[in-house]
């Protein structure tokens, strides 16, 4: 992946928000099936995940996937632990050699557009990870070209993406209000298609929904994150009690995660009297409803950044 030559991935604000999310779910589901995972995922140079999984999740068995133009050097000298495995290749091909009977966090953080080779990695992942396994996606949400970065017609998508394409498909669909819908749809779907071949072969597994999450970071590309675990028939995802966060939805409409544009005092004011009615807070003319809204939705899991002297 090359956009850690564009973007430091630690002092992302709305992207260090949705991992914090991530991580609040991720915990419940972990210690319900029992810990011991392996991580997959794309390190870059920061591999902020990593350090992350390892050290609030105790995921010890790690493999990053690199396919950009960093040098295997470059890579080995940033990463954080001598216990990650390098694979310096593409992910279809990386996901070929990796051990995916293993029980597994998988979070595969395309850089780019949706394609079609993203698709060949689910096959793979599903036709093999075992129950408590979690997989998790983000990829540009507009359903453009790659090489142009022209918006797809309707013949155009369904030339690119075959099967895989909704059969309902319509030029709506293609819109940013509803993009990350058609994606999901096609996500989905082909999980489901890949599951139900393999369970022919041995006791069913059902893929239940953890994440399904839009933002995006100032001047930066329109982002989507959507996963879920797979879980046997006496699975029941209520026992996870994901009811308890705001930002957990199992169902079609994503959470969009904002930020507010907020000095330090504000927030300080917001903190100090949270406990009040918006009413009262905002009758002080000094915080706006929009930015108040933002705030007290993702307050809990957002960064505070400091200039220190090292």
């Amino acid at each position: 992946m090359n956009s850690p030559k564009k973007l430091n991935y630690e002092v992302r604000p709305v992207k260090f928000t949705e991992r914090k999310m991530m991580l609040a779910i991720l915990q419940r589901v972990c210690g319900y099936f029992g810990n011991k995972y392996q991580y997959i995922g794309f390190g870059g140079l920061t591999f902020t995940d990593f350090k992350l999984f390892h050290k609030e999740l105790h995921v010890d068995e790690m493999t990053t996937i690199e396919a950009g133009s960093f040098s295997k050097e470059k890579i080995e000298f940033n990463s954080p632990y001598s216990f990650i495995k390098i694979f310096m290749e593409g992910s279809t091909s990386a996901l070929n050699k990796i051990d995916l009977k293993k029980k597994s966090l998988v979070w595969l953080d395309y850089d780019g557009v949706l394609d079609d080779y993203m698709f060949d990695d689910i096959t793979l992942l599903f036709s093999k990870l075992p129950e408590g396994s979690i997989y998790v996606i983000s990829c540009n949400k507009e359903l453009k070209f790659s090489e142009t970065n022209t918006e797809y017609t309707t013949e155009q998508f369904k030339e690119k993406f075959g099967s895989l394409v909704p059969f309902d498909l319509s030029n709506e669909d293609f819109s940013g209000l509803n993009n990350h819908k058609t994606i999901r749809k096609m996500l989905l779907s082909h999980i489901q298609k890949v599951l139900k071949e393999r369970s022919g072969i041995e006791s069913e597994l059902n893929f239940h929904q953890l994440f399904n999450v839009i933002y995006r970071e100032n001047r930066g590309a329109n982002m989507f994150t959507y996963g879920g675990v797979l879980g046997g028939d006496n699975f029941n995802p209520e026992e996870l009690s994901l009811v308890d966060f705001d930002f957990f939805n199992p169902e079609d409409n994503a959470y969009k995660i904002e930020m507010p544009n907020l000095t330090r005092k504000e927030v300080e004011l917001i903190n100090s009297k949270i406990h009040l009615k918006e009413k009262e807070l905002l009758e002080m003319n000094v915080i706006s409803e929009n930015d108040l809204e933002k705030y007290k939705k993702s307050y809990k899991y957002m960064p505070h950044f400091y200039d220190i002297r090292v």
